[in-house]
């Protein structure tokens, strides 16, 4: 089976997505924090952190994992905000000491990468206490290897990982007695859990859109159950290391006289098929679509009917 590799822009718009989730949940992860201090900030702090990695690599348009990784780590200490930030930033650290001299990742080498977030963590840690962001992050690395060694790729394996970090987070309690005392969960762990959600959200569907794909197919399929023929559907894609089979074989699925053709940073798309918007919004998450034409075939038909009706000379009959 063909592992499918990822490149360090996959990196980058995943921490972005993670920001903008982890921006809305500032004030909710602000009140639980009451560990080791309860001073409320946890949320913020997390967030700004996550704002200065970002922020390092605004104008990186980079390929390699290991360069935008390192760049991401680099950012978040410089900008590492209270306790909870400093442990986050130890977090990218292991990321990008697990993509070290890697110019594209796999699943597998993600899962490893989150196994170093989890040793970088516990170790920045002069005395580690169970039931914090620490049990988060490591028991969500053992679960991204195991799906990972299943042969998952990676939008698989970091739902699993977004499941797994909910679970350990909602166990918090049971295993910090200032949490249980409280009636809360770990704000670090929180954090992380929504840090993690933020990156699977990009993943899924945006990077490889196959839930959102199969959403909006449905809804394409109800508006074209009246259409013959349905639509001749051109267009280009342009983008950087596209998975040109991956993308002819979903697109072959969704209609019928399919030519994908062209490299990872341009493809062109021909397809006769009646969700045509479901076609360009599975291809528009991998780059830029140009040159769009989108041909009613039953309005092409019924015109061709229409001439050549009108163009037929009538013949009278002969003696």
């Amino acid at each position: 089976m063909e592992v499918r590799m990822y490149d360090g822009q996959t990196l980058k718009q995943a921490f972005k997505s993670a920001e903008a989730l982890l921006e809305k949940r500032i004030d909710e992860i602000n009140a639980l924090n009451v560990f080791p201090v309860p001073d409320g900030d946890t949320g913020i702090n997390m967030y700004l952190t996550l704002q200065s990695a970002n922020e390092a690599l605004k104008d990186n348009l980079s390929p390699s994992a290991a360069e935008i990784a390192s760049k991401a780590a680099m950012g978040a200490l410089m900008g590492a905000r209270g306790n909870s930030g400093v442990i986050f930033s130890q977090i990218m650290r292991g990321l990008a000491k697990g993509l070290e001299c890697k110019e594209q990742f796999s699943a597998y080498d993600f899962a490893q990468a989150l196994h170093f977030a989890s040793e970088t963590a516990y170790k920045s840690i002069a005395e580690p206490v169970e039931g914090t962001i620490l049990t988060v992050i490591r028991e969500s690395a053992v679960t991204a290897m195991q799906k990972a060694q299943q042969g998952a790729d990676l939008p698989q394996t970091m739902t699993a990982v977004t499941i797994q970090a909910k679970d350990t987070v909602i166990r918090t309690p049971e295993m910090l007695p200032t949490l249980k005392e409280a009636g809360v969960v770990d704000a670090g762990g929180k954090g992380l859990f929504y840090f993690f959600q933020g990156m699977k959200n990009f993943m899924v569907h945006k990077m490889n859109p196959v839930e959102g794909y199969q959403a909006v197919r449905h809804k394409a399929k109800l508006a074209a159950d009246d259409s013959v023929y349905g639509y001749d559907l051109q267009f280009l894609i342009e983008g950087q290391n596209m998975p040109v089979e991956e993308i002819r074989r979903q697109v072959n699925a969704m209609g019928e006289s399919v030519l994908v053709v062209g490299d990872e940073s341009l493809i062109r798309v021909h397809i006769h098929t009646k969700i045509s918007q479901a076609v360009m919004d599975y291809c528009a998450a991998y780059g830029c679509l140009k040159d769009i034409i989108n041909d009613n075939m039953d309005y092409q038909v019924e015109n061709f009917k229409t001439r050549s009706s009108r163009e037929v000379p009538s013949v009278k009959p002969s003696c």
